[in-house]
């Protein structure tokens, strides 16, 4: 399968450290044999289908520090590139109280097929930018960045960011610090945790020894030009310090 994602890489002065964006959630793209999933349009492009805000966000903080960014090209509800291959949650039947039809009795061979076209891909593409990274500069970070919702019947989440970490705190513990230099009500591991939502960045630290961390952004404050332009600029300054600092 074709462009299961897509990478990106701004030239900079600085061989030494590098940051790789990884945006597991980026789209909401079926491909037409799916029939998106038996789903509306307005379904498709609600949060349950990608994290709502977070393309954007990422490609102008990648552009804003010249780094490099890989993202997801396919929706989650087609298959979850952040669960691990035996999560119930993998192929979700339902999302957010919705039946997801086209999810619903999927035989072996199926979700077989989408494994290899789309998850296999996507994780082993992953796999090998990073390695090339990690041929060209000394230290490569990992930033995972994903977004969540604020609101719904059974939750109404105040903080505005969310920082999720597993056994490496070497960015969580510079990243609160300046977060909260600047007013900025986040939560560790909260909204969720690190320890059970962090598939990628655990995988991919099976492979290589890196600092990472997976950021959540509240949806509501990524979703229009001022709020991207307002964490850009946040999150921009918060890694410049902590690459050069």
């Amino acid at each position: 399968m074709k462009n299961v994602f897509i990478t990106k890489s701004y030239k900079n002065d600085d061989p030494k450290n590098h940051i790789v964006f990884i945006c597991d959630h980026a789209h909401n793209r079926i491909p037409v044999k799916y029939k998106k999933l038996g789903l509306t349009k307005i379904e498709l492009e609600s949060h349950m289908a990608f994290d709502l805000g977070a393309k954007t966000f990422v490609i102008e903080l990648t552009k804003r520090l010249k780094q490099s960014y890989v993202m997801s090209n396919f929706s989650r509800l087609l298959i979850d590139p952040n669960r691990s291959k035996t999560s119930k949650d993998l192929i979700v039947s339902n999302s957010f109280g919705l039946k997801i039809p086209g999810n619903y009795n999927l035989n072996r061979e199926d979700k077989c097929e989408r494994i290899e076209n789309f998850y296999d891909t996507y994780h082993s593409g992953l796999q090998t930018f990073i390695g090339e990274k990690k041929r060209v500069h000394k230290k490569v970070f990992l930033i995972s960045i994903h977004s969540f919702t604020k609101k719904s019947k059974k939750f109404n989440r105040g903080i505005e960011v969310g920082l999720l970490w597993n056994k490496n705190m070497n960015l969580l513990l510079p990243i609160q610090r300046k977060l909260k230099s600047k007013n900025i009500f986040f939560g560790r591991n909260y909204p969720y945790s690190g320890f059970h939502f962090n598939y990628t960045l655990d995988r991919l630290n099976h492979f290589f020894s890196l600092d990472s961390i997976s950021i959540e952004i509240r949806n509501d404050l990524i979703c229009c030009k001022k709020g991207i332009t307002k964490y850009v600029d946040i999150f921009s300054k918060i890694f410049e310090e902590i690459m050069y600092g």
